[in-house]
């Protein structure tokens, strides 16, 4: 029990100044680590109150004199007065903001690149945004252009700007993976809010933004090509780019919403899922109009009607059909996180629907006598930036289908065809409950309706209000249970969608149901032959069982071809009796079927059936309990093992779930750093990834310096027997560029002694694919030298023969592993679809890179 909970009150104030101390000492150490961020924060505060802008901005005679903006100015000091506009704020929920965008983004920003080179981008990107700034506002004054006119009486504070050109510059200094994060999402976010709100400050940020990029390049002249242009992503990154490029054009409507008097490019977009119906409460006109009305019996003016109906409209059912496909949005952009291909799909459709509602209403809708479109300015130039309103949510649509391929989890058939039925179900029921609905009680419409108004007016109700305008709703409901129907049908739609899609994509981390991936994790911890058996657990992978449920086969269709992921799952007596089952269940579908990667002692089993058998790689597998680093031959490892410990690098043994934040982001970076200098896509089918390692069973071997840095990182599959590991097999290894030398022989020799420890029967440092220990002989089949030669050009991209070289260290026992199939004919087709596993993503113009690569 802690003295905190359980010492009397006097033990508890006794540890309070202690605790106090630890926090100081722990602010100084934020102090210390970046000096730059907490006096310019300090300066910040200091200016507010001394200035008397804390609590409410600048007084009118300081904002007049620091406001950037295009006011008139008589001398060259006026001038120079506006560069203070990064000083202060507009208020204090602003000042708070800026002060945590100054500790947060310039503190990481000169911890990077240090102090100096911090302070020097801090003070260039905040005066060249201003300058800038109010010389495009000028020139656009100048010529006549609309939104310059608009904000020409705007005196605009910025104080955001140098942070975010601070960050920018420093990106230049960071890895691949936090470069990439910090300009795109950076250049998203300043881009939305500039498009959505377009006061100036937007303005001034995207150019103090563009001038740090460009001051990084200059401050860091020797950097690599490679960390200066656009470098690959892995699967993992890209979907956390394109997630976070949806969720932030989904918000941008809502910075449209939260606006006073938004003047973006984008802002009519925004307006469309504003409630717009009338705000304010009916004239005394119409009032008394409907009080007679209601005190004689007699009919009120139908335009009272009608405007009491819009007025009545204001309620929460009007307010969700305006927020859910934003709502929509964002749980897409979730589950786009997570590589779900549906909640892509799901985007696509909303950002399509959303292009072609506004297309409607901004050239189809002026067009009708009744619209009244108010139109300030050029009147062409206002419909090419309303026409933006299209193209907006149509370049996210197209983004996403573009970078498809990243997005390998697919939604099982039964769950796709459930979800679609589902919505097309809902919406036709909803749609015949309005239209049922409307017929019973077509008196109660303002005006009168019939059967084919209401079935033209049936969709109507699924679209937010704001895309239709208060004159083009339709027939109204003046009351009663119509009302209900006419505004709730919309919102229950989109509730049905957006809970469907979380349905749908989670069935796709389960197979075709949960019972599936349990009985799949019940095999594996029963206890299956092979060291690869984990992958069976694998996104992407489908499950075959036999009809007692006890022994199953992970696969991949790739056209017509199945291939397996390894051995079957089973013991070794029943190995023949589940290929066989397999094999002919793939017959009866029209599927071919293909063992790969399975050990060779399966050959007797293919060749009676009269199948063919290819080698397509070696497993290298360590025994714990003989496992001893004595001799010439271990040289290379104990050196590394000793310089190890000479130099303070540990080996810790967890669970990425168990991670700290600060550890987990360094394992990214060193995954992204090492795909970034690969020449081809990332590899999948039986390489895991980022997303593998994260599985709850799966271990992590990590090597870490004494100040906590990452060097290297191994990630390792369980093998069970009666629910008890049993043996590990390597799958992810990377490591930083500049970390110590023999860092990987260090943690695999770590784990092998730790596995020695815990008497397990195996470590397995697993295969490269299309390697072996013995050079192809010139008695080898025209299928091997096939191998052989693909193994040479993937060579220079992938190096799967130097990484068998390095696992030849350890002195391992060598098991043969065999891709066998049943139709030679078909090893064209197979070829490909091996291609198509192992690189979904390769386009037709990677492949002159590749040829290149071989031939050089």
């Amino acid at each position: 029990m802690s003295v905190a909970q359980g010492a009397p009150p006097e033990a508890r104030l006794e540890e309070t100044p202690g605790r106090v101390r630890r926090a100081t000492h722990r602010l100084a150490d934020i102090a210390r680590a970046q000096p730059l961020s907490v006096v310019v924060a300090g300066i910040l505060v200091v200016l507010a109150f001394v200035s008397g802008s804390a609590l409410k901005g600048p007084p009118d005679r300081l904002r007049d004199v620091i406001g950037a903006g295009i006011a008139e100015r008589t001398n060259g000091l006026d001038w120079l007065g506006t560069l203070g506009s990064i000083l202060f704020s507009s208020g204090l929920p602003e000042l708070v903001a800026t002060v945590a965008a100054v500790l947060v983004l310039v503190g990481a920003a000169e911890r990077r690149m240090g102090w100096r080179k911090a302070l020097l981008a801090y003070v260039v990107t905040g005066v060249v945004a201003t300058v800038v700034g109010v010389a495009v506002q000028a020139v656009g004054l100048a010529v006549g252009e609309v939104w310059s006119i608009q904000v020409a009486a705007d005196s605009t504070l910025h104080p955001f700007t140098p942070a975010l050109g601070t960050i920018m510059a420093a990106s230049a200094f960071a890895r691949p993976l936090w470069r990439r994060r910090i300009r795109v999402l950076g250049f998203a976010g300043i881009t939305a809010f500039l498009l959505y709100d377009g006061h100036p400050s937007g303005l001034y940020a995207l150019v103090g933004a563009l001038a740090g990029l460009g001051l990084g390049r200059i401050l860091r002249p020797h950097a690599r090509a490679a960390d200066r242009l656009w470098t690959r992503s892995s699967h993992h990154e890209a979907r956390v780019l394109l997630s976070s490029l949806v969720a932030i054009t989904a918000l941008g409507p809502v910075v449209t919403l939260l606006t006073r008097a938004p003047v973006g490019i984008l802002a009519p977009l925004g307006q469309l899922f504003a409630v717009a119906l009338p705000g304010r409460p009916l004239s005394a006109y119409c009032a008394r109009s409907i009080e007679e009305a209601e005190r004689t019996g007699l009919a009120a003016s139908a335009a009272c009607t009608n405007d009491a109906a819009l007025v009545g409209l204001h309620g929460p059912g009007t307010l969700l059909l305006s927020i859910l496909p934003l709502v929509a949005l964002l749980v897409a952009a979730r589950l786009i996180r997570r590589g779900r291909r549906l909640a892509v799909v799901v985007a696509v459709a909303v950002n399509l629907l959303l292009a072609l509602l506004a297309g409607i209403y901004f050239a189809l809708l002026p067009l009708t006598p009744s619209a009244a479109v108010a139109r300030h300015g050029n009147h062409a130039e206002r419909l090419l930036l309303s026409g933006l309103s299209v193209v907006a949510p149509l370049g996210v649509a197209v983004v996403l289908v573009v970078f498809l391929h990243h997005f390998t989890v697919r939604t099982p058939v039964r769950a796709l065809r459930r979800y679609g039925w589902t919505l097309a179900g809902t919406f036709l029921a909803l749609s015949a409950v309005f239209v049922l609905a409307g017929t019973v009680g077509r008196d109660e419409f303002t005006t009168p309706v019939t059967l084919v108004r209401l079935l033209v007016s049936a969709p109507e109700r699924f679209v937010p209000v704001g895309f239709l305008g208060a004159r083009h709703l339709g027939p109204l409901p003046v009351d009663g249970p119509l009302r209900l129907v006419f505004e709730w049908i919309g919102p229950v739609f989109w509730v049905v969608l957006i809970v469907g899609l979380v349905v749908a994509a989670g069935a796709s981390t389960r197979g075709d149901s949960a019972q599936e991936r349990v009985a799949i994790e019940r095999i594996l911890r029963r206890g299956v032959t092979g060291g690869l058996s984990h992958m069976a657990t694998w996104e992407g992978n489908s499950y075959w069982f036999t009809p007692d449920g006890e022994a199953a086969v992970a696969y991949r269709v790739v056209g017509n071809i199945a291939l397996t992921t390894g051995d079957p799952l089973c013991g070794d007596d029943r190995s023949a009796e589940v290929v066989l089952a397999f094999a002919r269940w793939c017959d009866d579908r029209g599927l071919v079927p293909v063992f790969y990667s399975v050990r060779d002692d399966l050959a007797p089993v293919f060749r009676d059936l009269g199948w063919s058998t290819l080698p397509v790689g070696e497993e290298t597998v360590l025994r714990p309990g003989t496992f001893a680093m004595q001799g010439k031959k271990w040289q290379d490892v104990r050196s590394s093992v000793n310089r190890a410990a000479k130099l303070g690098v540990r080996a810790e043994w967890t669970r990425y779930a168990d991670l700290r934040p600060a550890i987990a982001r360094q394992i990214e970076d060193i995954s992204e750093q090492w795909v970034a200098e690969k020449d081809l896509p990332e590899m999948g089918f039986t390489l895991g990834g980022l997303d593998e390692l994260m599985d709850r069973d799966v271990a992590l071997m990590l090597a870490i310096d004494e100040a906590d840095r990452v060097l290297a990182v191994t990630s390792w599959l369980p093998t069970y027997r009666d629910g008890a590991v049993t043996g590990w097999t390597l799958d992810f290894m990377r490591r930083l560029p500049d970390g110590m030398n023999g860092v990987m022989e260090f943690l695999i020799a770590s784990v092998a002694l730790q596995s020695k420890e815990e008497g397990l029967e195996f470590v397995s440092l697993s295969a490269a694919p299309l390697t072996s220990s013995e050079p192809v002989g010139g008695d080898a089949s025209q299928a091997e030298r096939l191998m052989s030669f693909l193994a040479r050009v993937l060579e220079p991209a992938y190096g799967f023969q130097s990484l068998l070289t390095f696992k030849m260290k350890f002195q391992p026992e060598f098991t043969p592993l065999l891709m066998a199939y049943p139709d030679p004919l078909q090893l064209p087709a197979i070829g490909t679809a091996l291609a198509r596993a192992y690189l979904p993503e390769l386009s037709v113009r990677q492949v002159p890179r590749l040829l290149r690569s071989v031939t050089s």
